[in-house]
């Protein structure tokens, strides 16, 4: 450590509150929250990072002011009278045997600097692009923080943050990573499972390109990116073309079709709330279905139509005078559906879509003008979901998993909130299949709305800007420090993200690489080592076959 790079001493501070670094020969203007610093006290160096700013001579200011010549004065008294203090959580520490998380507080007057991109690699390791790849800039630094994206997939992730904070951009990028690393497990033939991406795509942003509010083109998504590796089920059938038209080579773009009789009573009971059906009303369903089926092709077919029915009919067919009352009132919240041009009376490619994830196929269901739709966005979210959950809990674990699935599901409350995830196809999901290989990654706004026994079940957080004191509460809630992190991601920057888990050796701020760059070195890349897709299908077809 050169004198010239010191930039404070630490005068005091508590475990639990902080590191109190006195500055000396600089400014605090010249620091922000989030800068990571290095400590070096006799016994180790700590890593720290500023959560707070603090210029405390307030007194002295305004005797300064008050003097002849304050400008001169303040030269004068500057670092002696006026003084700037930071205050610092505690990250890790490091000795000769290596790094590991702090645990105590760096002695008085040890001398700090900002982190250098040497010291962040001796704390952080660094990137192989084989297992781990660059998330982005650690500050002050230039070093590119690694992200074990081996580890990532493991367990369920989260992406949270407020609406602008770079979410989709973040997800793009984590998602071409796993494509990168699912490549390499394939070709160096590692013992790892390989990855394959579900990913619900609500305004075609990973199917096609990502766009700013106002629909300005910002980049391509990772499908475009990576066009061999990815089919697109198009929720909005005038997606196909402009799939097909984007890409020209590679991704199979198909319209996703759902056959009514396949509909079953729970994805329509999992849309309760939505739908404001009592818990009576889910039971009268269940206990009607039989009914309902003798008076269309379908069950489902026969409540969208219930109102049509005469009453005698149905008085009939064995059907009680209030139940009557009931299935009309649903049948016309449930009118909506008959309007879907995904729902039909003879196509459904939801096995095909499953076949496709089997195979070790990326599949993107992109809803394009229906991502708003909040009704058809969660039905086909939930549909999807209850098929591959009843693929996998079919098979006994002694049939092992081929591949690991990773769900990317948006606006993530909507399903997993107390109020359903005991019904949710993807609250059991993340519940019963881990050890099948399937894992969320679990993408909001409002993380405080996610089930306490999911938000359990995730391992690493990828954290943006919120004003939410019970957002910043819930994504800070696993961490060591909660209370001292807070501060933290009320002043994330856009694309700046409190990055912490089993996945990224210790916490920090990152901002997160230049996407377009790194998603075009990541193309290069990529076929300069592509994967002979032939001979994976090939080995996977047979893989199906034996199933």
């Amino acid at each position: 450590m050169e004198d010239k790079d010191i930039i404070g001493t630490t005068i005091g501070g508590t475990y639990s509150g902080g590191v109190l670094v006195q500055l000396d020969g600089i400014s605090h203007e010249q620091i922000e929250v989030g800068y990571s610093l290095v400590t070096r006290s006799n016994l180790k160096s700590y890593l720290m990072i500023v959560n707070d700013i603090v210029a405390d001579s307030s007194d002295v200011a305004l005797a300064v002011n008050a003097s002849r010549k304050p400008t001169f004065t303040k030269d004068m008294v500057s670092g002696s009278l006026l003084t700037s203090k930071l205050n610092c959580i505690p990250i890790a520490s490091s000795t000769e045997n290596g790094a590991e998380d702090a645990l105590t507080i760096p002695d008085y007057l040890s001398k700090c600097t900002l982190l250098t991109p040497e010291e962040a690699q001796l704390f952080y390791e660094s990137c192989d692009l084989k297992n781990k790849y660059p998330l982005g800039t650690i500050k002050p630094t230039d070093f590119n923080l690694p992200i074990d994206i081996d580890v990532l997939v493991q367990n369920s992730f989260g992406i949270f943050g407020k609406s602008g904070t770079g979410k989709s951009v973040l997800g793009n990028l984590v998602a071409a990573y796993i494509v990168m690393y699912s490549n390499y497990v394939k070709q160096a033939q590692k013992e790892n499972l390989p990855s394959t991406l579900l990913i619900f795509d609500m305004h075609s942003e990973y199917g096609l390109k990502l766009k700013t509010p106002s629909q300005k083109v910002l980049a391509s998504g990772v499908a475009q990116t990576f066009p061999d590796e990815f089919r697109v089920y198009c929720a909005d059938p005038t997606l196909v073309d402009d799939v097909e038209k984007e890409f020209k080579r590679g991704t199979l773009a198909k319209e996703l079709k759902i056959k009514k009789e396949n509909v079953e009573v729970e994805d329509i009971v999992v849309l309760s709330e939505l739908l404001k059906i009592s818990g009576v009303g889910g039971l009268i369903l269940q206990s009607v279905r039989n009914k309902l089926e003798k008076l269309e092709d379908n069950w489902f077919e026969a409540l969208l139509n219930f109102e049509s029915f005469d009453q005698k009919m149905l008085k009939d067919q064995d059907f009680d005078p209030q139940v009557i009352i009931s299935l009309r009132a649903l049948s016309r919240r449930l009118s909506a559906f008959k309007h879907f041009p995904q729902l039909t009376d003879n196509e459904d490619t939801c096995q095909e879509l499953l076949n496709d994830l089997k195979a070790n196929r990326n599949v993107i269901v992109s809803f394009g003008r229906y991502g708003d739709l909040e009704l058809l966005y969660m039905f086909i979210v939930n549909y999807i979901s209850r098929r591959l959950r009843e693929e996998y809990v079919s098979k006994g674990i002694s049939e092992g998993t081929k591949n690991r699935i990773i769900i990317f599901v948006e606006e993530a409350h909507k399903f997993l909130n107390p109020n359903v995830r005991e019904s949710s196809p993807l609250g059991l999901i993340a519940r019963e299949l881990r050890k099948r290989g399937i894992v969320l990654c679990i993408i909001d706004q409002t993380p405080s709305q996610i089930d306490e026994n999911v938000l359990g079940m995730v391992w690493n957080f990828l954290v943006g800007a919120t004003n939410i004191e019970k957002d910043i509460e819930v994504a800070t809630g696993t961490l060591k420090l909660p209370q001292l992190f807070r501060p933290l991601v009320a002043s994330l920057r856009r694309q700046e993200f409190l990055a912490y888990g089993s996945a990224i050796k210790f916490p920090t701020v990152v901002k997160i690489v230049d996407y377009s760059k790194q998603m075009e070195n990541l193309k290069i890349a990529y076929q300069k080592n592509k994967p002979d897709l032939s001979k994976v299908t090939k080995s996977f077809e047979r893989a199906l076959e034996r199933d």
